[in-house]
């Protein structure tokens, strides 16, 4: 039976915690926790346990490196020798070693070590000893369900990374480069999504493990397929946004999706993910069109507005009254005369628009040409009288005072018009 100890065993005949719950302990955990008992370190326990079955122990042998939670059969290995050992049975449960026929291994392992701080300090306060979840060591899931926070992955006290159990001496739930406590600091509040990827993860783990001659994954892809796309690989993967060539393989050659897919395909199926990895389809029927969740969106701030029908007719009447006054206005002015931006002006009454344009510009050229005269004009007279009272001569900062205040001060280039003025003169 699995968890229950034979009656003499090698060393302690250590029980696993929470076993078949979403909180299952993982192998990792468990290691650490028998060598804590024994009273020696992690390393000692993995050299002597690799020397109790023949195997060669490097120089640089660091425990640590070996994986205890994926599902290749390295780990499976280790699951058995601690089971050897300890005369516990079903140790590969925590792990992920029972799924190696339904889930591939990339995307499998977070990048870094990650706990919840909330479920550490929970093991504490209800007086038992603090231990990692295998849950943790599933990359999907980024937060704890129970207390719907985001997983940490850095150590509240020296902020050190991959500081879990990476270490000869592990006490699970301490940092094992400065030795704090990991319970402590900040968390932040898990979205939806990811409360969902956890639920599904949780499920799974906690469900017992269908046997090896169970459905196989091209039988349970061959019957997804069908359902959700009519048997149509292409239409399928197209749905999901999968590679058509991933989704073929699985189907017609039993290639493992990664968990990512797993999920995916749960999401969009609308079925929860143990059922659909264990082929339990009965039943079972696809919604017709994607899940949307509702949202409590705010009322719109144009709620209300009534919209404007323009008359084109009327418009084109005042742009044309407008072109008939006496003093040209820019088009930007007559479009916030009749109401409509010059966009549109252009669009529904273009004559009228490049005629109000073009008017406005040829009425700036003149302004433009008379004040330049005039300034002349004026640069000339004060000049010829400053000769009259027997200056010899001007400068252009003097001349340019006398056209402070005036229009002729908008001229462009002001002191280039009074400089012709005086090369005329010499």
């Amino acid at each position: 039976m699995v968890g229950t100890p034979s009656p003499r065993s090698v060393l302690h005949a250590l029980l696993p915690l929470a076993l078949n719950t979403p909180d299952v302990e993982s192998l990792t955990s468990y290691f650490c926790r028998l060598a804590h008992s024994h009273g020696i370190s992690a390393g000692q326990l993995a050299g002597w346990i690799l020397e109790r079955q023949g195997q060669t122990v490097p120089d640089n042998f660091k425990w640590c490196q070996r994986n205890f939670v994926s599902t290749d059969a390295e780990t499976e290995r280790w699951a058995s020798w601690l089971s050897e050992v300890t005369g516990v049975g079903g140790l590969d449960r925590l792990s992920l070693t029972p799924y190696r026929r339904l889930i591939s291994t990339p995307g499998l392992a977070p990048k870094s070590d990650r706990w919840c701080p909330c479920c550490l300090a929970e093991d504490r306060q209800d007086g038992r000893e603090a231990y990692l979840r295998l849950a943790w060591d599933v990359a999907p899931v980024t937060v704890c369900l129970k207390h719907k926070v985001e997983l940490t992955h850095q150590c509240p006290h020296c902020q050190r990374t991959n500081v879990r159990n990476r270490a000869t001496v592990v006490v699970p739930g301490y940092c094992t480069f400065c030795g704090g406590f990991l319970r402590e600091g900040a968390t932040v509040a898990a979205t939806p999504a990811a409360l969902w990827i956890a639920r599904q993860i949780g499920g799974l783990l906690s469900k017992p493990v269908p046997p090896e001659d169970a459905v196989t994954v091209a039988e349970i892809m061959q019957e997804v397929v069908s359902r959700m796309a009519g048997g149509n690989v292409a239409k399928f993967a197209q749905q999901l946004d999968m590679r058509k060539s991933s989704v073929w393989y699985w189907v017609n050659k039993g290639n493992l999706p990664t968990v990512r897919a797993w999920l995916d395909m749960s999401l969009h199926g609308g079925i929860p993910l143990d059922k659909l990895m264990y082929g339990e389809l009965d039943g079972w029927c696809p919604p017709r069109s994607p899940m949307q969740q509702s949202l409590n969106l705010p009322a719109s701030p144009r709620k209300g507005i009534q919209a404007r029908v323009l008359d084109w007719t009327e418009i084109t009447a005042q742009m044309r009254s407008i072109l008939g006054e006496d003093i040209p206005i820019t088009l930007a002015d007559a479009a916030k005369r009749v109401g409509v931006d010059v966009k549109s002006l252009y669009l529904r009454a273009n004559q009228e628009a490049r005629s109000i344009a073009e008017r406005y510009r040829q009425f700036e050229r003149k302004k433009k040409l008379l004040q330049e005269m005039t300034l002349k004009n004026t640069l000339a007279a004060v000049l010829a009288e400053r000769h009259a009272m027997g200056y010899a001569g001007l400068s252009a900062r003097d001349l340019s005072e006398y056209v402070k205040g005036t229009e002729m001060a908008n001229v462009r280039n002001v002191f280039a018009q009074i400089r012709a003025v005086l090369d005329q003169e010499k």
